[in-house]
């Protein structure tokens, strides 16, 4: 069985990716499957299909892999028809990769450095310069991808404030959310994710502008 590794904080693209290879799996006449990490993981790779078929596993939320899981994938990934896809929306832990077979591709899709220029950019006291660097991606990202950017970004921060141990990533970047946090107080880092919340319901709502209402939610909470 091949073994591909979808992953990335360019969640718009990494899901592209990946639903090309879907598309390309059901014009070859794969099999398609699609399971998540836990109790059936090895179940659902042995199932055989109706028609035996190629199959085209996708695997999604790969996090719940158990030690057992890893064991069983390295020892019977040979012997299995067709191929593996290990899809995370969001950075994997590098120890999390090394679990894996050995023969395996690895696609990791980087954010662009003007969207990690941006995010780092949101701190007390900087709000005029975050409000330039955002007006100057949204000419080539979408509103809406931002936004999902900073909500995640402000729950990070939260959670380096609050409980850093609960941040799966590298121990350098914790290290920089730390930094970054410091400059908040608690109250405000929530405040902060609440209106965001607030946006984005408004925005199901009605035709709301996003742009502006995070241009006033940074002036206001940032200045």
């Amino acid at each position: 069985m091949n073994v591909i590794v979808i992953h990335g904080d360019f969640v718009s693209q990494s899901t592209k990716r990946l639903l090309k290879f879907i598309e390309l799996g059901k014009k070859q006449n794969r099999e398609i499957i699609r399971i998540e990490g836990g109790t059936s993981f090895s179940e659902n790779l042995l199932k055989e299909g109706l028609f035996q078929k190629e199959r085209l596993v996708v695997l999604e939320k790969p996090m719940q892999l158990r030690k057992s899981d890893f064991d069983w994938l390295n020892k019977n990934h040979t012997k299995i028809y067709g191929s593996l896809i290990i899809y995370y929306p969001g950075k994997l832990p590098k120890e999390f990769i090394t679990r894996l077979p050995r023969q395996k591709k690895i696609e990791e899709f980087k954010l662009p450095a003007s969207v990690f220029n941006f995010l780092d950019s949101l701190y007390p006291g900087n709000a005029r310069q975050s409000l330039k660097i955002l007006h100057n991606l949204l000419s080539s990202e979408s509103i809406e991808f931002i936004m999902a950017l900073t909500a995640r970004h402000l729950r990070d921060l939260y959670l380096a404030k609050i409980s850093p141990s609960r941040l799966q990533y590298e121990s350098w970047r914790i290290s920089k959310l730390k930094k970054q946090a410091s400059f908040f107080s608690e109250q405000l880092i929530k405040k902060i994710i609440k209106e965001l919340s607030e946006i984005d319901a408004e925005a199901k709502r009605s035709d709301v502008n996003i742009a502006d209402s995070l241009d006033l939610l940074i002036t206001t909470q940032l200045e």
